[in-house]
């Protein structure tokens, strides 16, 4: 079966942009159903935010909803390398460097690891040095929504999977409904079931669907993101202390 599939988003319970995210993991995957996305990875920043309440409601709505979070390592004030860790749990949380990220992988083979935006953020990213320097820790490399005709370090990104072999998959990060559909990837696998989708990726057997943006909706998406910090701090304190 041919399945779309969208492995990095995020919602309000995000400890992070949750205070900038205008819908809740219910809402989420009522949107999905709409658009028809079967596979939903549940990615908030540091934090791991998934219930049984959303896998139930999830599953009612015949959508696989996959347990995650954007772990946010080696961070400083000005930077921090993120990193998408799918299918873990809540323990997941205490791992803040690459090497504790890949002792926990081996004491915990079924967790996937996607390289979130490796060569974009500059501030979030962990850069193209770091992607090579741990290629072996990822089983997959995100294509990055974040470009346009004229600007797109997807390309270069894409040499690299495509020099060590890893799958380089799309996805929204989606923080807006916006690009849920027009940033995912469609997976051939033989059942929904995450150790299916995890293989069928693993396999490349997939093909990517996203779109160009244009360019002011880029520089406009990176002050806006740069200001929010600063506009919200006081809301976005509040909005944590919630979660």
């Amino acid at each position: 079966m041919k399945i779309k599939a969208s492995l990095h988003i995020h919602t309000t319970e995000d400890a992070y942009d949750g205070y900038i995210i205008k819908y809740n993991v219910f809402e989420l995957v009522d949107k999905a159903q709409e658009l028809g996305l079967k596979v939903l990875a549940l990615t908030c920043h540091g934090r791991y935010v998934l219930k049984k309440k959303h896998l139930d409601y999830a599953k009612v709505k015949g959508i696989l909803l996959i347990g995650g979070v954007e772990l946010e390592l080696n961070k400083t004030l000005i930077s921090q390398d993120d990193v998408v860790v799918l299918n873990c749990d809540k323990t997941i949380e205490q791992v803040k460097t690459f090497k504790q990220l890949a002792n926990y992988k081996k004491e915990h083979p079924e967790i996937f690891v996607l390289a979130a935006h490796p060569a974009y953020g500059w501030r979030y990213a962990m850069g193209i040095k770091k992607l090579l320097k741990f290629i072996d820790l990822f089983d997959a490399i995100e294509h990055c929504w974040f470009y346009s005709k004229f600007f797109n370090l997807n390309k270069k990104v894409e040499r690299i999977a495509k020099k060590f072999d890893k799958p380089f998959i799309a996805s929204a990060d989606a923080h807006i409904f916006k690009y849920l559909p027009t940033d995912y990837a469609i997976i051939e696998t033989k059942e929904l079931t995450t150790e299916n989708v995890f293989d069928a990726i693993k396999q490349k057997k997939f093909i990517n669907v996203t779109k160009e943006k244009k360019i002011f909706v880029l520089v406009l998406y990176l002050i806006m993101n740069n200001l929010k910090e600063f506009i919200f701090y006081p809301y976005k304190w509040w909005h944590n202390k919630k979660y």
